[in-house]
Order: structure tokens, then sequence, then C-alpha cells
């Protein structure tokens, strides 16, 4: 049943509230992600009552009994004593665990939310799909960016003006605070930048072009020191061919310069399309420093890539996707597109040469 239309937040909470089962919620993985984003937005949807976090799990128990404090819940010694109290299993740990983890939740028959990329590879995501397909539950992957009000609104323009998008430049650059023994350096853990950041953009541009990839040709290199001793690449683009001879350029990348720890996450996105362009870059307004100990340049979350509300959006409509109140933005099937051409994209700059996809 489509929502209707008020005016007001507290309006619109109040409706939902109303028409929602109240879910019972396990968070399993109490680190980076779940501390920048979730634990705040699950807090809020927990406070209006829409939803239970029941307890939370992690292999350091001190995360987790960190993130329970926050969030009322309970500390859990284990996946399968957590599993057995919810309805929904939310996975938010280090992306080559993300399958076993989903599927062992899927086969004791809970929905499963699990943040992006949906695995470590397509096989992995297909063996996830496979088995909630089986068992007619919900997988929902957590690209984010489809719930950000920057994107959304600018898709509106884009639609109200008729622009019809035939090619898209996406840009998505950050300084990676994390030392050289972090699993994000691990390209067995976490893909690489080319996975871990670049399926937002793989996404983004499937989205906004609203066709399927064709062929990829990537190039890659390896800026910081981090980045050579894990023989990985830190900064990436990807230049793509979709059907209908639209193309994409997606660059990302972790060696971006910034001076403060987390430094600025940088957004670019250029549409040209038949009937005109668009654009948005945070560089179009002026940038303030602020000088204390040392130089700052502050922005509006300490994730810097996305606004923060943007993770209340993505986990409300998930639960109400759940209880059956609204129909997937994003398909499980989405999320493996993005991780396929990511990972044909990484091939691309192995080898040398163009990819089909």
């Amino acid at each position: 049943m489509p929502l209707p239309m008020r005016e007001g937040l507290n309006n619109r909470r109040a409706y939902i509230k109303a028409v929602m089962n109240v879910l019972r919620v396990g968070v399993v993985g109490c680190g980076n992600i779940f501390n920048l984003a979730h634990r705040s937005a699950l807090g809020v949807l927990q406070r209006e009552g829409l939803i239970n976090v029941v307890g939370c799990f992690d292999i350091v128990r001190e995360r987790a009994e960190e993130g329970a404090k926050a969030l009322g819940a309970k500390v859990f010694d284990g996946l399968e004593e957590l599993i057995g109290e919810v309805d929904v299993v939310e996975v938010l740990t280090p992306t080559h665990t993300h399958a076993t983890l989903a599927i062992e939740a899927l086969k004791a028959g809970r929905h499963v939310i699990v943040e992006k990329p949906i695995a470590l590879t397509v096989e992995e995501g297909e063996k996830m799909l496979r088995e909630a397909g089986k068992r007619d539950l919900h997988l929902l992957v957590g690209h984010v960016r489809r719930f950000d009000k920057r994107w959304v609104q600018m898709k509106g323009v884009i639609k109200k003006r008729n622009i019809l998008p035939t090619h898209i430049r996406k840009v998505e650059v950050q300084n990676l605070p994390f030392p050289a023994d972090y699993w994000y350096w691990d390209e067995k853990k976490s893909g690489g930048v080319a996975l871990d950041l670049g399926v937002h953009v793989t996404d983004f541009l499937r989205w906004f072009l609203e066709a399927e990839p064709v062929r990829v040709y990537a190039v890659g290199k390896a800026i910081k020191d981090e980045a050579r001793r894990n023989g990985t690449f830190d900064h990436f683009v990807m230049m793509i061919e979709f059907e209908g001879g639209k193309t994409g350029i997606g660059e990302v990348s972790w060696a971006y310069p910034y001076p403060s720890r987390y430094g600025v996450f940088y957004h670019h996105v250029d549409v040209i399309g038949r009937n005109g362009r668009i654009r948005y870059t945070p560089l179009d307004t002026p940038v303030v420093g602020v000088a204390k100990a040392n130089f700052e340049m502050p922005r509006f979350s300490p994730l810097l890539s996305t606004f923060p509300d943007a993770f209340e959006r993505e986990l409300e409509h998930f639960f109400r996707v759940i209880n059956g109140e609204e129909e997937p933005v994003l398909t499980g099937e989405d999320a493996l597109i993005a991780l396929k051409i990511a990972e044909k994209a990484k091939e691309s700059a192995r080898r040398g040469e163009v990819v089909e996809i």
C-alpha cells in the first residue's frame, strides 16, 4: 500500500507506525559503518516504535556491548543465538563475511539486510540470492546513494525536464584513513577500492542511465604506501558502455590528499543528455576552513559520503518492504549487477583490455 502524501515528518512517521508491524532486529557487526551511520538510524527508528533492536553480536565483544548499550539491546555471544530471537538480521561486517553470515540467517528463515557490496564475488552474491528466493525471504542491500536526497532530487529533475542522459561522469574520492593492516586494504577481504567504493558508482550510473552494461575498460593506480604494500589499487577509473550507446565514467579513490583524518569525501556528477545537462560538485560551493590546533575542513557528517538521514530513509524503506508496505526501490539483483560491473572492471584493469560484462 503506497504511503499517502502528507505534510510534515511527524504525520508521516505516525502513519508508518500505525500500519507497520514492529520487527525484531539483530545487528551483526558493530564496527565502522555501524558506529558512523547505522547505530543512529536504528536508534531513531526504534524510538519511533517502528522496530525493536533485540541484540548485537560482534567478534569483538566490547564493540557489541557498546552497540547494545546505545540501543538498549542485548549482547549475544553467537550468531545462532541472535538469529533465534529476531525477524531481521542486519549484516554490517567486512565484505568477505557477507555471504556466509547472510546465508546462515536466510537458512534459519530470517530476512537479511546487508551493507554494500552484496558480497565479495558475484558467485557468492548469486548464492545469497538463490537462498533468499528459495525461502521467499527478503535480501536487501544497503546502496545508500539511492536514498540520498541530492541524487533523488537530481534524478527527479532529469525526469521532469526530459534531459534523457546519454553520458554521465561520477566521481567519489577520499583519503582512506586506516593503516596498511586494516581489512579495507586487503583485496581478499574488501575487494579493494574498485569494488568497495566502486559499486556505489556502478549502481549510480546504471540507475541514472536506466540501461544495462555491455563492456568496461578500467585503469588502476597504487598511489599510497598502504596500497603498494598490499598489492592493490587505491585510485581507479572505469569507462563503461551501456546499451543504447550510453556511456559512463566512474572514478573512485582512497588516495585523495586532505589534511584531516577523514578528509573531505568529494563527489562530482556530470550528466549530459539529449535535452540538457545537469551537474553537482561540492566545489561549486566555497569550502570554509577552520584553524584550531590544526587545519580542519568540517562537513555535515563524520561519514562525509552521504547525508546521515539517508540511512534512516534506507532502513525505514527496507523494514517497510519486509512488512509488505512497499516494493523495493533496489533489488538484490540490482546490487549483484553493480558488483558484476566492478568485478569486470577489476579484471579489465589487471588485463589491460576491454572486458565484456
